[in-house]
């Protein structure tokens, strides 16, 4: 028995990645995905690598892919496409970051000014000093915020780029560093 005629304006209805909308649902929540997890861009960088190097050269090139070959390129794109998003939101994360640490260094130091010492905990700078402590230093879900150690000396502390590269702030030197 031969297979059914192809219906002009339903290319889906042989296609091997299901039906009509729902054949998007995977690489556009795969791409989402990637967005939401991925804050460094290790995995975006290595699904980007995969994509060009392996994907598209078989996308292009392979005949048993001949008859999907137009859906396999729109997915490379989508895919493709949140590679570049995660990989540009980096510089975005990092500058984010710095602005609210910024303003975190500000509240400790005007504390430190009204009251001639540092405070022992950041809850005690909202609401007179900032109006509220940053929750998340980045805009990433892996992110675990501001960390203010008040020991023998007073540092802020962020993760810059996980899960090491913790930058840190030391406010008797008022000076920047990194951990790991």
């Amino acid at each position: 028995m031969s297979p059914a005629p192809a219906v002009p304006g339903n290319e889906s209805a042989a296609s091997p990645y299901g039906t009509r909308w729902t054949r998007w649902i995977r690489p556009i929540g795969l791409s989402l995905l990637l967005l939401i997890l991925d804050a460094l861009g290790v995995y975006a960088f290595l699904i980007g690598a995969f994509l060009i190097l392996v994907y598209l050269p078989r996308s292009l090139l392979a005949k048993k892919f001949a008859s999907c070959r137009k859906e396999r390129l729109i997915r490379f794109a989508i895919y493709l496409a949140a590679v570049g998003l995660v990989l540009s939101l980096i510089p975005v994360n990092r500058q984010v970051a710095e602005e609210r640490a910024e303003r975190v260094i500000a509240a400790v130091e005007n504390y430190k000014a009204a009251n001639g010492k540092y405070p022992d905990c950041l809850d005690q700078l909202a609401p007179q000093f900032i109006a509220e402590i940053p929750a998340k230093a980045r805009v990433a879900l892996t992110d675990s915020g501001f960390r203010y150690f008040a020991g023998s000396s007073h540092t802020l502390m962020y993760v810059a780029m996980p899960p090491f590269g913790r930058r840190t702030y030391n406010f008797e030197t008022k000076s920047w560093g990194f951990m790991d």
